[in-house]
């Protein structure tokens, strides 16, 4: 059990230091942004087309070997048919996001594996919510 036990020391000290978090946080953006660019049927040459770059750093970008600006995830995010969302919230808080999709969506959440796909019109039977009701 000592492997164990200095596996979860490890990480401990490792949530400790910004660097962690830093890679967390493109490791997150990242895989959306792929989940996003796979659910529109999107191909690598495709985006960079969008972007107006090669199919080189879009590669970069899904290795996370790129230095990401705000503005660069937003021109990312974009060419792919989303958007960029920050939310900054105290560290003893548990956060978890949803998507509320509307009737025109053509993506929708494919809940039992928390990924996306596309939907023709018949399939999607969206509920629409009344925003009232949601708790800010």
């Amino acid at each position: 059990m000592k492997t164990g036990k200095s596996v979860v020391s490890f990480f401990e000290k490792a949530r400790e230091r910004d660097a962690y978090w830093v890679e967390k946080s493109i490791l997150t953006f990242t895989a959306e942004l792929y989940r996003l660019v796979e659910a529109g049927h999107l191909s690598r040459a495709g985006l960079a087309r969008r972007l107006g770059t090669s199919p080189a750093y879009i590669t970069k970008v899904f290795r996370g070997d790129v230095n990401f600006t705000v503005e660069s995830m937003v021109k990312l995010a974009r060419a792919a048919g989303g958007m960029l969302h920050i939310h900054v919230a105290p560290d003893d808080c548990a956060v978890r996001w949803f998507d509320i999709f509307s009737r025109e969506s053509k993506v929708v959440p494919a809940w039992n594996r928390g990924e996306f796909r596309q939907v023709d019109a018949e399939e999607r039977g969206v509920r629409e919510y009344d925003k009232s009701s949601l708790v800010a």
